[in-house]
């Protein structure tokens, strides 16, 4: 079964799909059009669908005749962002304004619709099956975790993803062992004062000067409590007041983000991060209430065996030299979500053209792809799948 030819002879069905995808882009959870539409494609394969009467997103089915056998899932993410396309003259330009696919969703989609048509048109290559997850909300954080809670991986042996990436050249792709992407955690910090005049503070505490300080604390965890070895970021990006002109602010909100990779270091992250909003908080006469939100875990490849099934793969599509080495990245993923249910492993298929001018980075407006490289993806899919299955 010549696979790479089988990815290449689906290529106009595989940008046809992409292209629909793109110009009709909708937000997470709200992706009713973007289900609907997959469900007739994978039925239209004679693939049994299943949707959710409360979320969306969709899983098909795909039974192999080999015998029976494990259970591999294949999952691309299908919401959009709300982000305005710049180049509206592209034949395939969003239609739905301020709403875009400027990371790539579109793509994952399209390449996992072309491995669903070969998987399914040769159910004779594999025992066992393939279960096809399209998952709502990849861009909002733990929205993965729904499928989790409704027992869709309950009967899944291993999970394959992918991602294509803007920062790897078209031709390349990386699948590497251990720490690939890192948590996004959020906390939340608010701090309480007493109002007073601003001509006579010290009859007051000031909320506001408080919180500048437990900023500045903040920053101390990173460079005086964490070892320099354990990346970590921790970012408050947001810090709202509440008062009146020509006094004390009644109270001050901090919103912040940490990332990091290490996951005992990532349980004790609310306790410190309280103890110091307290110190500071406190100590300047302010009450201060901290919540601390788990968002997606960090995203780890430390399934040896599947990393090999990944990059065997890679090399009988792509070539033994398209395996790239690639830094890890603090942005984080809901993929890894599912990597803490069943075995999983990640993987970034290079999209960056410089030739063609294809060079944007992600979450951008002017976001585009090597579009060259999208049988690539469907084709390390069907093969992933041949090499797990059949193993």
């Amino acid at each position: 079964m010549d696979v790479k030819a089988l990815a290449a002879d689906e290529k106009a069905y595989i940008l046809e799909q992409r292209h629909w995808l793109h110009a009709h882009p909708e937000l997470g959870r709200e992706e009713k059009n973007t289900t609907a539409h997959i469900a007739a494609e994978l039925e239209r394969m004679g693939i049994p669908v299943q949707t959710f009467p409360d979320i969306t997103g969709c899983i098909g089915t795909i039974q192999g005749t080999k015998g029976p056998g494990k259970t591999l899932m294949l999952r691309a993410d299908i919401d959009a962002l709300p982000i305005q396309e710049a180049d509206l003259t592209k034949t395939y330009a969003s239609q739905n304004p301020r709403v875009m696919h400027a990371c790539g969703h579109d793509c994952h989609t399209a390449m996992l619709l072309g491995a669903a048509k070969i998987l399914s048109a040769h159910r004779d290559a594999f025992p066992g099956k393939v279960k096809l997850l399209f998952q709502m909300g990849e861009e909002i954080g733990t929205e993965s975790r729904q499928y989790v809670e409704k027992g869709c991986l309950d009967d899944v042996d291993a999970i394959f993803g992918m991602h294509i990436w803007a920062l790897l050249d078209a031709g390349t792709a990386n699948l590497e062992d251990g720490e690939r992407m890192a948590c996004s955690d959020r906390f939340t910090l608010t701090l309480t004062g007493k109002t007073a005049l601003s001509d006579a503070p010290e009859q007051g505490a000031d909320p506001l000067a408080a919180a500048a300080s437990v900023v500045m604390g903040l920053q101390q965890l990173v460079s005086r409590q964490n070892d320099p070895e354990n990346t970590f970021v921790l970012t408050v990006g947001m810090m709202n007041s509440e008062g009146n002109k020509g006094e004390l602010a009644r109270s001050v909100q901090l919103v912040g983000t940490t990332r990091t990779f290490n996951k005992a270091f990532r349980k004790t992250l609310p306790e410190k991060i309280e103890k110091v909003a307290r110190a500071f908080g406190e100590g300047l006469g302010c009450q201060v209430d901290c919540t601390y939100f788990f968002g997606p875990a960090p995203l780890i490849n430390e399934h040896r065996n599947l990393n090999d099934c990944g990059r065997k793969a890679v090399a009988r599509i792509m070539g033994d030299k398209a395996l790239v080495p690639m830094e890890k990245q603090m942005g984080a993923e809901d993929f890894s979500v599912f990597m803490e249910k069943v075995p999983g492993v990640f993987l970034f298929l290079g999209a960056r053209n410089k030739e063609k001018g294809i060079c944007c980075v992600h979450h951008h407006p002017g976001f585009e792809v090597d579009e060259d490289v999208l049988p690539n993806g469907t084709g390390i899919e069907v093969q992933f799948a041949l090499e797990y299955l059949n193993g």
